[in-house]
């Protein structure tokens, strides 16, 4: 019983909705379809275009209520002689091809209708995989340099002071073996 509850609160005017908030959204804009169904005067088509342009530029039906709504004054107007470039389309705001862009028919659809996409894909590909193959070479130089860059500063700074430790050691190692020369000769000389 719950269950049906819940289903009948998810339908609202003949669409099933996904949550209960974007049902009773829906609600609501069916309550403002009729309270503007009541004093909206449909002799002067002036006003509804008013009306109309008014709840596109606020966003006042965001559902397939209010929109249906919208295109129903669309419709009206039309028939009262409004021209068609005073009527703006209706607009949605929501995006239906993350769903449908893996589907073959669709893709070859959109093709056919706008081949210049086709061309553009191509061309987008081949500045990516150009741009892929830049980076590696860039990667591979950095890596292969012998100067400290962000790839191999610490290597290079590491090798840097082993460089001067055994420089230093050597040096150290030569002055010992020079000061104990010295002090065998001292030794002889006296």
């Amino acid at each position: 019983m719950e269950r049906e509850k819940k289903e009948d609160d998810l339908v609202v005017g003949g669409y099933r909705f996904a949550t209960i908030a974007d049902a009773e959204t829906a609600r609501m804009e069916i309550k403002k379809v009729e309270g503007l169904e009541q004093k909206l005067d449909y002799r002067k088509p002036q006003n509804v275009l008013l009306v109309y342009n008014r709840a596109l530029d606020n966003r006042v039906f965001q559902t397939p209520i209010g929109l249906s709504y919208l295109q129903k004054m669309q419709r009206d107007m039309q028939k009262w002689g409004v021209p068609a470039d005073k009527i703006r389309p209706v607009p949605l705001y929501g995006t239906f091809s993350n769903k449908t862009e893996r589907n073959r028919s669709i893709r070859e659809s959109v093709a056919r209708r706008h081949p210049e996409y086709q061309g553009r894909f191509v061309t987008s590909l081949l500045i990516n995989v150009v741009l892929i193959f830049l980076v590696a070479a860039m990667i591979a130089i950095a890596w292969d340099s012998d100067r400290p860059n962000i790839i191999n500063y610490r290597q290079a700074v590491l090798n840097e002071y082993s460089e001067w430790e055994q420089e230093l050691t050597e040096r150290e190692q030569k002055l010992r073996e020079e000061k104990r020369r010295m002090d065998e000769e001292q030794l002889h000389i006296q």
